[in-house]
């Protein structure tokens, strides 16, 4: 059996393990929240051209399928203005620091 809680926003009722409310969209969970209000950065790993994408997938926490496919879309449909819109967070994201051993 599964338990609920309340949503903090809309007030209806979801699954007790829910990060994002499927009634209001909003995020529900600390973690989730934190996750959103921390810098963004270019990882090393993942990267095709610049980790671009890869930074925000990994900041907004979805598919990095998607956001390539968006970025993609938004070239192609955009007239390159989602080109313009790369190159400025590749200059204005940070790159990921390696770990040093």
């Amino acid at each position: 059996m599964s338990t609920h809680k309340t949503c903090p926003y809309c007030a209806e009722e979801i699954l007790e393990a829910a990060i994002k409310c499927r009634h209001c969209g909003s995020l529900v969970e600390a973690a989730a929240l934190k996750n959103l209000a921390g810098p963004w950065c270019r990882p090393i790993e993942n990267r095709m051209i610049a980790g671009v994408c890869a930074g925000m997938a990994e900041h907004v926490g979805v598919s990095i399928t998607i956001v390539r496919l968006a970025f993609l879309l938004g070239v192609l449909f955009s007239g390159g203005m989602a080109l313009l819109i790369y190159v400025a967070l590749w200059i204005t994201m940070p790159a990921e620091r390696p770990i040093a051993d």
